[in-house]
């Protein structure tokens, strides 16, 4: 069965992006042999992703910038947006408007066999928490401290999780995998 994951990395204090909404300073991490890793092992279980409208915008103009490639290979992209966006060639890209509890059922069946990575941002994270359709919440745990930014969620949302495992690694940063709800 599908599970829509929701794999992202924060602060210690549990902030995405920094006070100026920025999230590049994940980048350094995210090369890290054990963030890397673990990552690339995670990628090959995805079989969708789902991502918010401005995070697409920001994806789509580095790409169109030459500045990085299009990091989601064949997979069957979903932009859940509210807002006309341009698209990219040679991608698997559905744009889409409305309620994430509507969806999830189409979004799951694109996975395959494979499960949807919410690859963010933080606001449509909550959305799938608010829906009651994010399964886990995978946590890479990194030791800075911001003290303001983007919260994991991004919005006002409670939910039960529950620790499924914690792993080191490596360089004092750790993946800690809740069960949500």
């Amino acid at each position: 069965m599908t599970s829509f994951k929701y794999y992202v990395g924060a602060s210690v204090d549990g902030f995405i992006a920094d006070g100026s909404a920025d999230a590049h300073w994940f980048t350094t991490f995210a090369k890290q042999p054990g963030v890397k890793k673990h990552f690339d092992q995670f990628f090959e279980t995805i079989g969708a992703v789902v991502i918010g409208g401005k995070t697409y915008e920001g994806i789509a103009k580095e790409v169109a910038d030459g500045n990085m490639s299009w990091m989601f290979a064949h997979l069957p992209v979903w932009v859940l947006t509210h807002h006309e966006l341009p698209t990219l060639p040679d991608t698997d890209l559905t744009f889409i408007r409305g309620e994430i509890g509507f969806w999830s059922q189409d979004i799951a069946r694109s996975a395959g066999a494979g499960d949807v990575w919410v690859a963010g941002g933080a606001d449509l994270a909550g959305g799938f928490v608010q829906a009651n359709v994010l399964d886990e919440l995978l946590l890479v745990t990194v030791p800075v401290v911001f003290g303001e930014g983007t919260s994991i969620f991004g919005r006002s949302v409670r939910a039960q999780l529950s620790a499924m495992s914690v792993e080191d690694l490596g360089n004092d940063i750790t993946l800690t995998r809740y069960a949500v709800g």
